[in-house]
């Protein structure tokens, strides 16, 4: 049995079963680590195949590979990369710290002709094979539409609490029937308005200003910092960037994400009783719901994807 491993993007191998066991009781093999061999139809991690110990038995063995009585066998340790072609000068394999991203140690009597040499060919797996990886091993899990739309909700009631003062100080002093009075006479609706905000206290003015703008930049430092507003923190859900999966640009993320959308749902909500925010609100929901990455327009738009929250897409040091 041929099995092939992969760490970091760089795939190595074939090993024997044997020489697998033995490097999982030594540690050079991670249950994190994602293991292939024939059979198998995409690549798994070491955990899901072993279930969680530190040993694999296959359930179907296949017969090994004869080979010629004189041959000499090969030792191989967790690094070792594929070599297709058999009359290629023997590499330097891979050693553990490089798959694991460090720089390796390097031995002071090598020669400079000693040095590892990696080539395109063997740096990774195939992209088919980490596409299959990135959801089965749980880098990307899309967040569901009701997750979504949670987070849109708890957003727009903070929104509502920050301006709660104003909105009460309105309902004191607002008169119903004047307004039914002016339905029909937009310009006369509006000088009433503006006769409330005169009667309104300045002092309830400047609180509800001051926790709306505070709330705002709470919101932007969270998005900043996490791809997250408060909303989307509550239900452990963040915007990545569709190609990375990590955080997207500030310029993405703010200007885009955030201040473009909120002038855009403005606009909406202020004509025609806000029946065009609603429609754009419910077309992003429903693009969503119909796409199997859950991409709304203002993910496609923004090339964002919104996903479960997960540690690793904060680390900026990992490509």
């Amino acid at each position: 049995m041929k099995i092939y491993l992969a760490r970091n993007n760089v795939q190595a191998g074939p090993y024997s079963l044997d020489e697998l066991n033995r490097m999982l009781l030594s540690g050079e093999v991670a249950l994190t680590d994602l293991m292939w061999h024939t059979g198998m139809s995409e690549w798994q991690t070491v955990g899901q195949m072993t279930g969680g110990v530190y040993a694999y038995q296959p359930s179907v063995q296949t017969p090994p590979s004869p080979t010629p009585p004189t041959a000499k066998p090969e030792q191989r340790g967790f690094g070792d990369n594929v070599d297709f072609v058999k009359d290629k000068p023997e590499q330097k394999r891979v050693s553990v710290a490089e798959l694991y991203g460090r720089k390796p140690i390097q031995d002071p009597n090598a020669s400079q002709n000693d040095k590892p040499k990696r080539t395109e060919s063997n740096a990774r797996p195939t992209k088919e094979r980490m596409a299959s990886v990135l959801k089965d091993d749980g880098t990307i899990e899309y967040a569901s539409i009701l997750s979504r739309f949670s987070a849109f909700a708890i957003n727009v009631g903070l929104y509502i609490l920050a301006l709660l003062p104003l909105i009460m100080a309105f309902m004191q002093v607002v008169d119903v029937n004047e307004i039914a009075r002016h339905a029909q006479d937009y310009q006369a609706l509006q000088a009433y308005s503006q006769s409330l905000v005169d009667k309104v206290s300045k002092t309830t003015v400047m609180i509800s200003n001051l926790m709306f703008l505070a709330l705002l930049g709470i919101q932007l430092l969270l998005i900043i910092m996490r791809g997250q507003s408060f909303g989307k923190l509550v239900m452990g859900i963040r915007v990545v960037d569709e190609k990375t999966g990590k955080l997207p640009s500030f310029g993405t993320l703010v200007f885009m994400r955030t201040l473009f959308l909120i002038v855009v749902y403005a606009i909406g909500a202020s004509i025609m009783s806000g029946l065009p925010a609603m429609g754009m609100l419910a077309v992003n929901y429903g693009m969503a719901k119909g796409n199997d990455k859950n991409q709304g327009w203002h993910d496609k738009m923004t090339k964002t994807l919104t996903v479960k929250a997960k540690p690793s897409q904060l680390d900026k040091t990992k490509k």
